[in-house]
């Protein structure tokens, strides 16, 4: 049985874990199943039944289009905050976002400042954003892309500039799908994005 909701539950259950899921522009611009020219299908709605099978109360919506990246990680951590407010405690809180998705994460990174949650950023943490010097990330963070992204996702430099970041790293793939990457629930991200998570690495 997979728990996959739009929005957060009126009362939720403190013995879940809880996963937000940030999609990708393509699905803001394009509906829920958008196919690209080099990438193929974005298959968004397999994502979301994947990260439920791993043990996951996920929580995800299609964003309307044009949706600001500021405004719309005001709404998450607002979420995420009720969560905390009803009696989850915050290591059972984790979001992985995806492209633009990963952006918006960042942004919710930055204004929860809860150093117990666990981001995965795939193909998130882009170049064009540095220039905003407010965006410093807090929490666990795991960026992931691949080797032949040419879209300027620069980890490193967002790691450096977040002095109350907490465990943190960078996996590059090299599937060679390039921004495809989070297109598909591939192994090559699925599989340390739920150790992160799980936290599996640790003793």
């Amino acid at each position: 049985m997979t728990d996959i909701l739009q929005n957060i539950p009126e009362n939720p259950d403190r013995s879940k874990r809880y996963l937000f899921y940030l999609h990708g522009l393509i699905v803001e611009e394009a509906g829920i199943r958008p196919r690209h020219p080099d990438f193929g299908f974005y298959e968004y709605e397999l994502i979301l039944e994947i990260l439920s099978q791993q043990g996951f109360t996920v929580i995800s919506e299609v964003r309307e289009k044009g949706t600001e990246l500021l405004a719309y990680a005001r709404i998450v951590a607002g979420q995420i905050s009720t969560l905390i407010d009803a009696g989850i405690p915050p290591d059972q809180i984790a979001l992985i976002g995806a492209s633009k998705g990963g952006a918006i994460g960042a942004y919710v990174s930055m204004l929860l400042h809860q150093p117990k949650i666990n981001y995965v950023f795939l193909a998130g943490l882009f170049n064009k954003y540095l220039p905003d010097e407010n965006l410093v990330l807090t929490g666990n963070v795991l960026s992931i892309h691949d080797s032949a992204d040419q879209l300027g996702i620069t980890p490193r430099p967002y790691f450096e500039r977040s002095p109350d970041i907490g465990r943190h790293e960078s996996v590059v793939t090299d599937k060679g799908v390039g921004h495809g990457l989070v297109y598909q629930p591939y192994k090559e991200w699925l599989v340390p994005a739920m150790d992160w998570i799980k936290q599996k690495h640790l003793p």
